[in-house]
């Protein structure tokens, strides 16, 4: 029943991918789309499978973990269906008749991040329960087509800005191993993707059309990116303020950026003079502390040594080499015996031969879109704060799959098409 009712929501979405003009893009025939959803499925599929055989314990699995408890509150919807519309909508949601459901479940209490997000995740797999019939690879077609709407809209806006290289970008966007194998399945990357591309994508509306509908799609999008993942909202709130600035005002676009990213930073550094404790510093430095703890405990085989962080920006600016080295080139080749950090390695290896070949074929942007410098500012914020914070080469890999199709767009973008083309005719043309 599980395979004919994935294979049933499977053929919907392709049919929707079809008939939807959200899925076309001048000279990139819709098969494609269709096809690349395809092989969305197959990796989120994998994932499923390899999490069962290798990662078994189903506590601290991050694809199983969410959806298990789930059931605890799906079941509550038949038992009292109050009570079951006050947990999922949080109103009243901390009734004391409640609790004894909450100690049930293993997610629900989260102490270790900011803001809570995990109740967010449980809330929404407690709600695809009620078309899913319980089975998780349902979940997982859902999530994989929800990351492929965010993929898509933002191709929509890379193409926008890049439209001679459609089909290139095509392929960056759909087709970086780590983003098909982590924003495919039952995880909040997927939901992440998802929700970076639609924010983006409805607040380019906005500012062509100027209508209602779209401020609502545009803010409704930054509060669900906020409530999956607080600090990729944290990171891409004062990118969206500045884009939405500079689309409107085409001048000084990169001093604008960097007035209004400075600025916002430096609120977040001194937020500790208002709320003691709640400094970015503090933050950061909490953070990584938690996360060597974690490694330690669970013995992680990937586990890299990092310079330790203090709570002050110096620390941090002065870590900053080696945070971006590692994530930009770890893994490297070879590094582990695990398929998949291998895979990593030489995606890194791609990326890494992709820059040489950018700084071979440069070609200054004139005037740079806002897209550009919103792909800039967040691919090297993003990086930096995994760098800093995470001691784990499995968690890099993941963390930053965020930022992946906005590197493979600002290398592109900074790409001398033409010379790279001369470069190639002429030696053709000698052999």
């Amino acid at each position: 029943m599980e395979a004919v009712l994935s294979i049933g929501y499977i053929a919907l979405f392709v049919f929707v991918i079809h008939k939807s003009a959200f899925f076309r893009i001048e000279r990139i025939p819709v098969w494609w789309f269709k096809a690349a959803f395809i092989v969305k499925i197959f990796f989120a599929v994998l994932l499923g499978i390899i999490y069962s055989k290798y990662y078994t314990d189903r506590l601290t699995a991050d694809t199983f973990k969410f959806f298990d408890d789930s059931k605890v509150l799906y079941n509550l919807a038949f038992e009292h269906p109050l009570w079951f519309l006050q947990a999922i909508s949080g109103i009243n949601s901390e009734a004391s008749y409640l609790l004894p459901y909450y100690d049930i479940m293993h997610n629900w209490y989260n102490k270790v991040v900011l803001f809570n997000d995990y109740r967010f995740q449980i809330r929404i797999n407690t709600l695809l329960r009620l078309i899913s019939l319980g089975y998780y690879h349902v979940h997982a077609v859902f999530y994989c087509f929800l990351s492929f709407v965010g993929l898509t809209a933002l191709l929509k806006l890379f193409v926008k800005a890049l439209p001679e290289l459609r089909k290139v970008l095509f392929a960056g966007v759909f087709f970086i191993p780590s983003v098909l194998f982590w924003g495919s399945g039952l995880l909040k990357d997927s939901l992440i993707l998802f929700a970076t591309g639609m924010a983006l994508y409805f607040l380019n509306r906005l500012i062509q059309e100027k209508k209602p509908v779209t401020f609502f799609g545009a803010l409704f999008f930054l509060l669900f990116l906020m409530m999956i993942k607080f600090h990729n909202f944290i990171l891409l709130l004062p990118l969206f303020a500045a884009y939405l600035i500079t689309s409107v005002y085409r001048k000084k676009t990169l001093l604008i950026f960097v007035l209004i990213v400075s600025v916002y930073y430096l609120i977040l550094i001194n937020l500790n003079l208002v709320l003691p404790g709640f400094g970015l510093m503090e933050l950061l430095s909490n953070k990584q502390a938690e996360f060597v703890d974690l490694a330690n405990d669970y013995h992680a085989n990937s586990a890299i040594a990092i310079n330790h962080l203090t709570p002050s920006e110096w620390n941090a600016i002065a870590n900053t080499p080696q945070a971006l080295w590692h994530s930009f080139f770890r893994p490297y080749p070879f590094e582990s015996k695990n398929l998949f950090y291998q895979i990593s390695g030489f995606e890194n290896l791609f990326f890494g031969l992709l820059i040489i070949l950018v700084l071979i074929n440069f070609k200054k942007p004139k005037s740079a879109s806002p897209l550009f410098w919103v792909a800039v500012f967040y691919t090297f914020s993003l990086f930096e704060l995994i760098g800093l914070v995470t001691p784990v080469m499995g968690a890099i890999v993941r963390y930053k799959i965020q930022a992946l199709p906005f590197l493979f767009f600002l290398l592109i973008y900074l790409t001398d098409i033409e010379k790279l083309r001369s470069v190639f005719i002429t030696k053709s043309k000698i052999t």
